[in-house]
């Protein structure tokens, strides 16, 4: 709400200035418009600049929240494709490593994406994201129950069920291909669509 009076007042002010200009031009006398013409052009190049800076910033900082998200989901590629996720890995009790989702987190937070242009990103990003939450939960019960068994085949059915075809590691794999796919596609054909640094 403040931050929405601030942008009103600054903006009347703003546009009571660039009046007060003009009009000042079109009164002067003849000879004299030489200083009421390069105060409203101040005021139109101040105008112009805070819509240019935040455009700009909000281009960047969303630039930056996607190649901080391409990063850490290659990172969960490579970690469901280690030897812990391995189906030929070595037998027995296993610690797994978690897939991690810090960058989608703070995209989120800082609102880098956009809810119009980005709609379909985030609704990706959202079904990633508790996937992720899914599966380390998963995990912990995983290893939960295999360092309490005293039995080594539980242990190893345990081991075949993490790697069956339909198991949630598969899904979260098939999700996480379905994201990278996406986030190329938008590199490899960027929106030439301009939007506002106002919402």
């Amino acid at each position: 709400m403040i931050r929405i009076a601030i942008t009103f007042i600054t903006f009347g002010a703003l546009v009571t200035a660039l009046g007060a200009g003009v009009a000042w031009f079109v009164v002067s006398p003849d000879g004299q418009g030489l200083e009421p013409a390069v105060n409203t052009l101040a005021v139109l190049a101040g105008m112009a600049g805070i819509f240019a800076e935040r455009w700009a910033a909000q281009r960047e900082r969303r630039k930056q929240a996607l190649e901080s998200i391409e990063i850490e989901l290659k990172r969960n590629l490579d970690t469901l494709a280690s030897e812990a996720f391995s189906a030929s890995g070595p037998a027995g009790r296993r610690l797994y490593p978690r897939l991690i989702q810090s960058a989608v987190d703070a995209a989120f937070a800082s609102g880098a994406l956009s809810p119009r242009r980005d709609v379909e990103l985030i609704d990706l990003l959202h079904r990633w994201r508790s996937s992720v939450s899914s599966v380390n939960r998963r995990l912990e019960l995983t290893e939960t129950l295999m360092f309490t068994s005293t039995s080594a085949d539980e242990i190893e059915q345990f081991n075949r069920a993490l790697h069956s075809a339909g198991s949630f590691v598969q899904g979260v794999r098939a999700l996480l291909d379905e994201v990278l796919t996406y986030l190329g596609a938008m590199r490899s054909a960027p929106s030439r669509r301009i939007t506002s640094p106002f919402r």
